[in-house]
């Protein structure tokens, strides 16, 4: 199971989350001046829908009142859930700063995870004391109180960098054979590798080497790999490598057991 550890968090805001593979993981928290932005700036996109909705309302009297009404409803509560559901963790505000929305685990959040922190937000903002600022700052993951209940945090993204052609080129045994014989991920590695490996296809190719690289880069380091390796096909033969020494295991502990079944019948 990981662990996160915070170094110097006041000063640059970084957090580590490290494997019991002693594999770091460095994110970039978005602290609350960050977010006060994104949020503005959704205020803003909720404010003009519904300013544009209550226009059309007005054209069909007193019926339009309710369909006004409801779709403010929707606004306000469905609004974060069903942008950072669809869009992996962003909503156009989070989006236009670069922020994105990841469970504690670094993982990509899940639609319940989405609509937890979003219901929750209206007790974040609940004056005079604004509760979710004051848990901000009283986080080292800079976690409103939406965050605590959904397990999940908010970090600020690098800049995409394209897919390395050069480097892609090369065949996949190639890959499969930069990787140590001694490669044994424990359970929540494959489970990181796998749930990439499973939504890749979802995203762009330039989206793919972002997601990859925040990955892929520790293990290039620790490895001694090119700089230049492709990252999403790297990670693609690690799953490879790991299915099949988890395979490994269990065949080894069912040959064990029938062993042991044998001689104790």
């Amino acid at each position: 199971m990981s662990h996160v550890v915070d170094l110097d968090i006041a000063v640059d805001t970084t957090l580590l989350v490290i494997t019991p593979e002693h594999v770091r993981f460095d994110f970039q928290l978005a602290g609350p001046f960050h977010r006060l932005a994104a949020y503005f700036l959704d205020v803003i996109c909720i404010a003009a829908i519904g300013f544009a909705v209550a226009i059309i309302a007005g054209f069909l009297g007193s019926s339009g009142i309710g369909v006004m009404l409801f779709v403010w409803f929707v606004l306000f509560w469905g609004y974060g859930g069903l942008f950072e559901t669809l869009w992996n963790g962003q909503t156009p505000g989070k989006r236009a700063f670069g922020l994105r929305v990841v469970s504690l685990g670094g993982l990509t959040i899940n639609a319940q995870q989405a609509v937890l922190r979003n219901i929750l937000r209206g007790v974040d903002v609940f004056p005079p004391f604004f509760p979710g600022l004051v848990a901000m700052l009283c986080s080292r993951e800079f976690q409103r109180l939406g965050d605590m209940a959904a397990g999940t945090m908010v970090i600020i993204e690098g800049r995409l960098r394209g897919p390395d052609v050069t480097w892609g080129r090369k065949s996949r045994d190639d890959l499969d054979a930069l990787i140590p014989p001694n490669f044994r991920p424990d359970h929540q590695l494959i489970d990181v590798l796998g749930s990439y490996v499973g939504r890749r296809l979802d995203f762009s190719p330039l989206r793919r080497q972002d997601l990859s690289g925040l990955l892929a880069k520790h293990f290039i380091r620790a490895w001694s790999l090119p700089r230049d390796t492709d990252t999403d096909r790297l990670l693609c033969a690690m799953y490879r490598r790991a299915v099949i020494s988890q395979q490994e295991q269990d065949e080894e502990t069912e040959a064990t057991d029938n062993q042991w079944r044998f001689l104790n019948p």
